[in-house]
């Protein structure tokens, strides 16, 4: 009773702190359009599309080695494991990503005319190259607080929370009458990043890691050690990391070299509302990452099964009544949400809907086998799969249009998860 009850709280708290962040990135969009104009939306969902997708190179996999490992340590209480995992992730996620905006730096005028033909967007490089080290470092945060049973927290580290800080600055500057443009407000999402960094480091060291205290007296402390699980792990996750992207961002990043800024505007805006489908299997998921890891590493089988279904079951149950409503009132919500009046992202939005509800069907396959050291099943397969999705892409954008794509985007996420099907119920078989 009491842990149904602890289960409960950590799911409304979770859910809570994940609808703030959901919130966020619609309310970006809409603020944007409706301050400015569609084609400063485009310009901004460029300039973020290429910081998150720079920062899979920066995080090169640690935030998954982090999540599973600094789980297992938190459990046994071994502050030193822990310290071995924030030391040696900071140092490589620092030096990758100080080396990357460096880059960015000095090719800014080459990215801005070649890749994207957009002038608006230099400066606005700039400005998110700065951003990019703490953006990285924030993601790094988010893992060890979900390690440390802290979800609803964890939440707040998402791009979503940034954005609604960000949404937040713009409003207040907009009452008082302050001229708005495209640098500021790139300007206020830096602000965003060095604020969140700064409140999960109060949260980290000052009401976490303070209060281990049976093993305060190590005379360890913090050093690096390469030359074990957490590193060998990298490459795996790497990978996964990147095709995840592809799967999220992957779409959004292409279209930005082959469409106007205002038709990347309403695409992008139609693909997070049709992503917010997954806000109630994410909230679970941050939930149930951390006892995925440790039970696996008890070797607790019929716990892992059961939490597997568990999971599963509550996120059909919730999602299925949003995703008819969402389905049926499609072409209204595009009106009425992001003023979008084209029939043809009405299509759009509900074959999107469809590929995240298969997600929702077939259940937290990639975080279940992430979590319980599986992650070479998951690379293999995905990778496979995100060389299939990428070619669709391109020649859905360069020879059709948005639907087609979108039907591209469906038909991976199904084939991906049929095949991580089969590897799950292997693993079940053989445990």
């Amino acid at each position: 009773m009491i842990k149904n009850n602890s289960f409960l709280i950590n799911f409304f708290l979770s859910s809570s702190s994940k609808l703030f962040s959901s919130i966020g990135l619609i309310t970006f969009n809409i603020i944007i359009i409706y301050f400015t104009n569609k084609e400063i939306l485009g310009t901004l969902t460029t300039a973020i599309s290429l910081i998150t997708f720079l920062s899979i190179f920066c995080k090169f996999g640690l935030n998954h080695a982090t999540l599973r490992l600094s789980s297992i340590f938190f459990e046994k209480k071994d502050i030193l494991k822990i310290n071995q995992i924030i030391l040696t992730a900071l140092i490589l996620s620092g030096l990758i990503s100080i080396v990357i905006s460096v880059l960015i730096f000095y090719f800014e005028k080459e990215i801005a005319t070649y890749f994207y033909n957009d002038k608006n967007i230099r400066g606005v490089l700039k400005i998110f190259a700065i951003s990019l080290p703490i953006f990285t470092f924030i993601q790094l945060q988010k893992s060890l607080i979900k390690s440390f049973k802290l979800p609803a927290l964890a939440n707040f580290s998402d791009i979503g929370s940034l954005l609604f800080l960000c949404s937040t600055m713009i409003l207040f500057f907009e009452f008082i009458q302050f001229n708005l443009n495209v640098y500021r407000i790139s300007l206020f999402f830096l602000f965003s990043c060095l604020f969140t960094f700064s409140f999960n480091n109060f949260i980290l060291f000052y009401l976490v890691i303070s209060k281990l205290e049976l093993n305060k007296n190590n005379k360890h402390g913090f050093f690096l050690e390469f030359n074990n699980s957490f590193i060998k792990s990298l490459r795996d996750y790497f990978s996964i990391d990147f095709v995840n992207y592809i799967i999220v961002w992957g779409s959004i990043f292409i279209c930005t070299f082959f469409y106007s800024p205002a038709t990347i505007a309403s695409f992008s805006s139609t693909y997070w509302l049709a992503y917010s489908l997954l806000f109630f299997p994410l909230v679970l998921n941050s939930i149930f990452a951390p006892d995925f890891a440790i039970d696996s590493y008890e070797n607790k089988k019929i716990s892992l099964k059961n939490s597997f279904y568990k999971n599963r079951n509550i996120s059909l149950l919730i999602t299925f009544p949003i995703f008819i409503i969402l389905f049926i009132f499609s072409e209204n919500l595009l009106k009425l949400i992001f003023s979008i009046e084209m029939y043809e992202f009405t299509y759009v939005l509900r074959i999107l809907l469809c590929g995240s509800f298969l997600r929702i069907i077939f259940g937290p396959q990639v975080l279940f086998l992430n979590m319980t050291d599986r992650q070479s099943i998951v690379r293999r397969v995905t990778v496979s799969i995100a060389i299939l999705q990428i070619i669709l892409i391109l020649l859905a954008v360069i020879y059709f249009d948005l639907i087609v794509l979108s039907v591209a985007f469906l038909l991976t996420n199904l084939i991906k998860h049929i095949f991580l099907f089969f590897e799950l119920k292997k693993y079940f078989r053989l445990n």
